[in-house]
């Protein structure tokens, strides 16, 4: 199963090599052919006006076209004149702006909570004084959503991020045009600027994530057993005495839970985290962040994630730690989870959250895996599976279900959609035979557990 994997993550390497190389054609023609003042349209319509003003307006004496030709020279000129200086006049601003955060680099660090406008202090002259001038930009390196507000005479800067990242610079692409699409020059400005985008933790108010218990010292005697009246419940598994099965609580709740017997316990100080990253990781990076933030572990934690080598043990750490994990490829998410585990020492006294996504995979083949041997050690693992919304499944028509297969749904690695019963139904179902399961909905701010999953599941089997 291994090679399998592997040779699949080869072959989506190479499927996403073409993308990766027009990508950098791309951005090679845009330095090369942006600074060229004229677009496609305004070429066209330049040459149009000079035949008409030179070759019929002047040779042949044609008033009509000699009106049209020369308006349309006087206003492609002045377009371009404007475009040209209004060009000019942003780069030296920013070219002076950039000095001056140079000057100062320890309160140019941005932080930036996804989902939010933030403004980031880049600014632009507004030029109001030149006519027919259209500025606008768009962020490259990192992505996010660029919104300019004019105020005061300057087009200030907020960007919505989407995806959570950390970034030591970005790059902005400068579009100045005119206003009829005549004339257009690109400029890329890059600044030194260190940029963090942290998960959202949208509606959610509390993560709810019971403490572990541990082995305790108080026992009756040292050669008895650790074993007292029967006071836990636990569900039923297999074996255990029909006679120790709760039959109220099965009628009320139609689930088989028996007595047991109490041992002495502590809670556990220590909890160990993980950030498991794929498509659709946002809600359970959110739902992480909110555990470490509310001290939902505990006093003592640590947090691990995709794509760190190193553990986080206070929480501008562990946010650190939460915006690296989002450059994880989606195919290698959850590798890192076993060496996590060994590294933390997880054993019978031992306990794991993982936070993972809500849509399935390739990083459940590898969390099971490696959680069912971390089980088979006597540690207790709970998962937090984390959504943006649950909803039913379209229906598909009669026409669609003779396909042979259905095409995968592309989902962006920031989109916040929801997920389908049945997607999260198979994560639930796959996650209940390695450890307790509950599912957290960031946009509505609900936990879901118990009943609501075993639906889930029920739903994901009959699809």
């Amino acid at each position: 199963m291994a090679d399998r994997r592997r040779s699949g993550a080869r072959r989506g390497g190479r499927g996403r090599r073409p993308t990766q190389r027009w990508g950098r054609v791309e951005a090679a023609m845009t330095r090369a052919l942006g600074p060229f003042p004229l677009t496609p349209l305004g070429l066209v319509v330049l040459v149009a006006s000079a035949l008409a003003f030179f070759g019929y307006g002047l040779e042949k004496i044609d008033l009509v076209l000699l009106v049209i030709g020369a308006a349309g020279l006087g206003v492609g000129a002045m377009g371009l004149l404007a475009t040209c200086l209004a060009a000019l006049l942003s780069w030296l601003h920013h070219r002076r702006r950039s000095r001056g955060f140079a000057q100062k680099s320890s309160s140019a660090a941005l932080n930036v909570e996804c989902g939010y406008p933030v403004p980031t202090g880049f600014c632009l002259p507004r030029l109001r004084w030149l006519p027919f001038v259209d500025i606008r930009w768009r962020w490259l390196e990192p992505e996010a959503e660029v919104r300019v507000i004019a105020k005061r005479g300057e087009l200030r800067e907020s960007v919505i991020a989407s995806r959570r990242g950390q970034v030591a610079a970005v790059t902005r692409e400068l579009e100045v045009g005119d206003i009829f699409g005549l004339t257009q020059i690109r400029l890329r400005l890059r600044e030194q600027r260190k940029v963090r985008f942290v998960p959202s933790v949208g509606k959610l108010e509390r993560v709810d994530v019971i403490r572990g218990m541990a082995g305790g010292d108080d026992i009756s005697h040292p050669e008895g057993p650790q074993d007292g009246e029967l006071y836990d419940l636990r569900h039923y598994n297999p074996g255990d005495p029909i006679r120790f099965v709760l039959w109220k609580v099965f009628a009320r709740t139609r689930q088989l839970v028996v007595r047991s017997p109490e041992r002495a316990l502590s809670p556990v100080r220590q909890t160990c985290a993980y950030l498991v990253a794929g498509a659709g990781d946002e809600p359970a990076a959110g739902a992480a962040r909110l555990a470490v933030e509310r001290g939902a572990l505990g006093s003592e934690w640590v947090l691990g994630a995709d794509g760190n080598g190193e553990d986080a043990t206070r929480k501008d750490q562990a946010v650190d730690l939460l915006a690296r994990s989002a450059s994880v490829d989606h195919g290698a998410g959850g590798r890192g989870l076993g060496e996590f585990l060994t590294r933390r020492s997880l054993g019978g006294a031992g306990r794991a959250v993982v936070f993972v996504p809500g849509r399935p995979g390739p990083w459940l083949d590898a969390v099971i895996e490696q959680c069912g041997a971390a089980g088979r050690g006597g540690g207790r693992i709970e998962f937090v599976v984390g959504t943006d919304g649950i909803e039913p499944p379209k229906p598909r028509r009669w026409y669609q279900r003779l396909a042979v297969r259905e095409p995968a749904a592309q989902i962006p690695p920031g989109a916040t959609a929801p997920v389908t019963t049945v997607e999260v139904g198979e994560v639930v179902r796959a996650l209940s035979s390695v450890g307790r399961v509950i599912v957290v909905d960031r946009a509505a701010g609900r936990v879901y557990g118990g009943g609501h999953l075993s639906a889930l599941a029920q739903a994901q089997r009959a699809a």
